[in-house]
């Protein structure tokens, strides 16, 4: 699901760092764990190449570019790239670590460990299977998937070669951190959706009121078309299922109308979902009550995003059925709520 993504996250963690590994034994005393870290993190020019399977070799060889870089120089610049910069980078020729790499700058996890799960040296070939551990704060990630990565290594000629990359992925379905993990990421997309979707009625409040004088009090009448003449039709609301009062696991609804006044609530479908309540008025503001009821949100909501300051008042949809899309999106998104 995520394992190109989680690789990649990796790599590029670690193109931050500095190598602080200790300088490779010489080649004949060389195990295949150690040929697995000089080929990423070597320093001679043919450190990721020679590691390489001979048929991989000629084979990528004559794939060389007009200009005469070839697939295997592009291979090395990521090696390149992931020693350059950074804060603490450190691999492990023996013990239960192969990488550890910490970054405090932020935005992210702080620090990346590959764990060695198995070592198993069969003859010329040798399995090397590690899972990636993500920290922040000293605190352990959870991860949408569980993903192993095995490097298969094989002797030719008396140095190992890479020749298989496995990537096994384990979803803990009935595991309470896990499930935990993705309830919480659902309900941010759920929230922040929300918020758009309440954007959404705003505008075509907006552009409503500036064309009747004044605002509509039920969704419907948003979304309401003349049928006389086709060319004339005007739509304030073109969401078909917003225009109905339910979408993404909220229900919306207007209330407290009249010709200078509106409210509008998302109160989440499920009562015990663990979702906020959102709801605005003609001001523009959006506030968010944690206890998930429409009625706490209008009486004692806490402010999240203030009514855009260069809201022009055109509705998604606009007139004569084109759609436009000039109401902002949520900009501020608070934490989800354990």
């Amino acid at each position: 699901m995520r394992q190109g993504l989680l690789i990649a996250t990796v790599l590029l963690f670690a193109s931050h760092a500095v190598s602080q590994s200790a300088p490779q034994q010489q080649q004949q005393n060389q195990t295949a764990r150690q040929a697995l870290i000089e080929m990423f993190f070597g320093q001679a020019p043919d450190h990721f190449e020679k590691h390489l399977p001979e048929i991989t070799r000629h084979s990528l060889a004559k794939l060389s570019s007009p200009g005469g870089q070839n697939v295997l120089a592009e291979f090395s610049m990521i090696a390149t790239q992931m020693k350059a910069g950074g804060n603490n980078f450190q691999t492990f020729d023996t013990g239960p670590s192969l990488l550890i790499a910490q970054d405090p700058r932020g935005g992210g996890p702080d620090r990346i460990e590959l764990t060695v799960e198995r070592d198993d040296l069969i003859g010329d070939q040798d399995e090397i299977e590690f899972s990636p551990h993500l920290s922040k704060n000293g605190q352990e990630q959870s991860l949408p998937v569980i993903p192993r990565f095995t490097f298969i290594m094989q002797e030719e000629s008396n140095v190992w070669k890479l020749h298989e990359i496995s990537v096994n992925v384990r979803v803990p379905l009935a595991d309470p951190g896990f499930l935990k993990t993705i309830e919480d990421e659902q309900r941010s997309r759920n929230e922040q959706m929300t918020m758009w979707y309440v954007q959404q009625i705003n505008t075509a409040e907006k552009t409503y009121s500036a064309a009747r004088g004044q605002f509509a009090c039920s969704l419907s009448a948003l979304a309401a078309h003349s049928t006389k003449d086709p060319q004339q039709s005007i739509g304030y609301l073109w969401d078909p299922e917003l225009a109905k009062g339910s979408k993404g696991g909220y229900v919306f609804a207007i209330s407290g109308c009249d010709a200078s006044h509106y409210k509008v609530v998302a109160e989440p479908a499920i009562a015990d979902s663990g979702q906020r309540a959102f709801c605005s008025d003609e001001t523009g503001d959006l506030r968010a009550s944690s206890d998930g009821r429409a009625t706490s949100c209008l009486s004692s909501g806490d402010l999240v995003q203030r009514a855009p300051e260069n809201a022009t008042g055109i509705a998604i949809g606009g007139v004569g059925g084109a759609s436009g899309d000039s109401a902002s999106q949520p900009t501020e998104t608070p934490a989800p709520q354990k």
